[in-house]
């Protein structure tokens, strides 16, 4: 059996036999980090690899996975990452025991929940599959942020109860076996589903004093709902921005703005929303001023993260059961 496990730290720090990155055409967060500590500088194409010792790390080696353009990593591709990472380990050192990563998704936009449940998904994947090297026995999903790593722990404990006692007719014997049938089951959908979710646009000033906002309260109350919520990370993502945000919008189900500090872009990005008619829930903490074009419109006032998420939960909950947000 292969223990996975998410820890908090920094992941130059973690002993290994491989540590697997990405390289989604250039290098983003964690994997830019790593590759500027070793001085790696190469360009590794789609479905290619390359590995390099793990000098100024506590890695043997050190593995960045092409995975194509950033913007088109989604929650499919977390999944066949996770999968590829143990075939391509198995390839490179078959007798590797432990192997780290970092979670891929959270820092350039996209739901947490999911591109964290994604990844878990394809690594179970290749260890129903038994493409994994033969010495593996343990997975460290590495987050330097101790908020971050607590909720991951969190979700990878959930998807860990194990109560089941029989396998679904959808559930192959290995899978069952492996995993054990709550794992397996909670797992099938998780990146191959994912497009079949209700999602939402969070348009939302990049401030670090809004962290909690984006990372608990409006996450959580989507993660309740059985909704997603995604944003495009200006620092992350490469191309037109705008044409970028246009996209999402008009793909997605709705909208939630953050109105904190009247920025423009936000009004921005709802005014678009307000155009092709999609529903916008409308937030800000209590001691904004709100331009005159949006007093008339409902908005939910909240004074912390505590406030914001009950209201959001239960607001995002009378609209899915009005069919206002749906697929």
């Amino acid at each position: 059996m292969v223990a996975l496990s998410v820890v908090q730290g920094d992941i130059r720090t973690r002993p290994c036999d491989l540590l697997i990155l990405k390289h989604a055409g250039g290098l983003y967060g964690v994997d830019d980090y790593i590759a500027k500590t070793i001085g790696f500088e190469e360009s590794v194409q789609s479905g290619r690899f390359s590995i390099v010792g793990g000098a100024k790390t506590r890695a043997k080696h050190i593995v960045f996975l092409g995975v194509g353009p950033l913007s088109e990593f989604d929650y499919a591709a977390i999944r066949q990452f996770g999968r590829r990472a143990l075939e391509v380990a198995k390839t490179v050192d078959n007798k590797a025991a432990k192997i780290c990563m970092p979670i891929h998704g959270p820092g350039y936009g996209l739901d947490e929940n999911e591109a964290f449940s994604s990844l878990i998904a394809g690594l179970t994947d290749g260890i129903v599959a038994h493409i994994c090297p033969t010495g593996l026995r343990e997975i460290e999903i590495v987050e330097i942020r101790e908020n971050r790593a607590r909720r991951f722990s969190e979700i990878l404990a959930e998807l860990a109860d194990q109560s089941d006692t029989e396998p679904k007719d959808y559930l192959s014997r290995d899978q069952y076996n492996v995993l054990g049938p709550k794992v397996a089951e909670a797992l099938r959908t998780f990146g191959s589903e994912s497009g079949k979710k209700i999602r939402l646009f969070v348009a939302m000033p990049f401030k670090d004093e809004l962290t909690d906002e984006w990372e608990i309260s409006i996450q959580d109350a989507a993660h309740s709902n059985g909704i997603l919520c995604e944003r495009v990370d200006k620092s992350a993502f490469v191309g037109d921005i705008i044409s970028e945000v246009k996209r999402r919008i008009e793909d997605y189900d709705g909208l939630i703005a953050v109105l904190n500090d009247a920025n423009p872009n936000v009004y921005l990005e709802l005014g678009y929303a307000w155009a092709k008619e999609k529903p916008a829930v409308l937030v800000a903490k209590v001691d904004q001023t709100l331009p005159f074009d949006v007093k008339g419109q409902r908005c939910i006032l909240y004074k912390g993260i505590a406030d914001l998420r009950a209201k959001l939960t239960n607001e995002l909950a009378g609209l899915k059961s009005a069919g206002i947000f749906k697929k």
